[in-house]
């Protein structure tokens, strides 16, 4: 998965490793996690990004649900002036979901961002 964002870009998964239950459905190559069962969940992903010029580079992760970004999850990286240029987000939340809800994970940058490599867990755990 590589995928060349500015502004907003939300994340495509293209496999799905362990999938135990019915709680959520995801379509390996898309964007949309369906949430089938409304209770709490425990959400880590890992976003890692590289750019390709050398300078200041800056990149941020949030959670979307139904098409709006949930501010409490936004994750803003620390800005790296080095000649790597390649960051690894982190993070994780606990939200109350409800069934027929649509999850994603977006990057968000103002800098041309590649995103190379992403990965998401999802928990239900209540």
């Amino acid at each position: 998965m590589t995928i060349l964002g500015l502004g907003t870009t939300t994340i495509m998964f293209s496999e799905n490793k362990i999938t135990e239950g019915n709680a959520i459905t995801h379509e390996p190559g898309n964007d949309k996690i369906l949430i089938n069962q409304t209770g709490i969940y425990q959400i880590s992903y890992q976003l890692y990004g590289t750019k390709d010029s050398i300078g200041t580079f800056q990149f941020n992760a949030i959670l979307i649900v139904n098409g709006t970004a949930i501010n409490s999850t936004f994750n803003e990286s620390p800005i790296i002036r080095n000649s790597v240029n390649r960051m690894t987000l982190t993070s994780t939340v606990i939200l109350k979901l409800n069934q027929g809800d649509i999850l994603q994970l977006s990057g968000v940058s103002i800098e041309d961002i590649m995103y190379q490599q992403a990965r998401i867990d999802i928990e239900k755990i209540d």
